[in-house]
This record gives C-alpha cells, structure tokens and sequence, in this order.
C-alpha cells in the first residue's frame, strides 16, 4: 500500500477533489482479470482506477515468488 493521497479528477462535467488510498497490488497477468472483478466488486467508485502498470525487469528469484503466491489456490 502506498497511503492517502489528495485526487483531482473531473467527473460527470465538474473537477472534483477527494481524499483516498493508493492501493499498489502485485499480480501476473493472467490473474489481473480476477483482482479487477474483486476491487470492483469491493470499491465504492463506479469507475475505480485499476490498471496493470508492465513490470519490464526483476530478478528470477522475485518474480518467481510473485508467480507462486498469486496462483489460485485449491478450493478458494
């Protein structure tokens, strides 16, 4: 988690400003369709910012352990 941020954004023909979180979640891309579906399903926006930002290079031993700990788990 990076923590609370001040956003400034329009919306629906006005700017608005609002105090949130700034939520960082690791993934593969094969499970992102799935975290999305949840931080949809979780969050309070109609339209939450979710997006994928490319991981271009990171050491073996890393990416493996991303790559485990976000495999789907038996029976959930």
């Amino acid at each position: 988690m990076a923590g609370q941020i001040t956003s400034r954004y329009w919306w629906r023909g006005e700017i608005n400003e609002a105090d949130e979180w700034l939520v960082l979640m690791k993934t593969t891309m094969e499970r992102f369709e799935d975290l999305a579906v949840k931080v949809r399903e979780l969050h309070s926006y109609e339209v939450p910012q979710i997006v994928a930002v490319p991981l271009v290079a990171g050491t073996a031993d890393y990416l493996e352990w991303i790559r485990q700990e976000t495999a789907p788990r038996p029976g959930g």
